[in-house]
């Protein structure tokens, strides 16, 4: 398993934990393609929002869209639970 690296959050900035986040879904498009990179809170942010805007999965250019309508104008608001950790490890 790959070790978690701290960095900044392409979405709210917090300098955290990140995960690695395919633009468009590798379980769909395979894993080769933009990626981004998200700190926990927008990565599942991210995901439950793209689940409720997304009407064909296999249309890229409607990934795409969802993903920078996210990135661009959808407000996040960075969990208690991870400034809770960030201050007190």
């Amino acid at each position: 398993m790959k070790e978690a690296k701290k960095g900044k959050c392409e979405k709210c900035g917090i300098f955290f934990y990140i995960h690695e986040h395919h633009i468009l879904p590798k379980s769909i498009f395979g894993k080769k393609g933009q990626t981004a990179k998200l700190c926990p809170n927008c990565h599942t942010h991210f995901h439950e929002y793209s689940k409720k805007k997304t009407t064909n999965p296999q249309d890229a250019n409607e990934a795409r869209k969802i993903w920078y309508t996210w990135l661009k104008t959808v407000s996040v608001v960075v969990t208690m639970l991870v400034l809770g950790i960030m201050f007190f490890s």
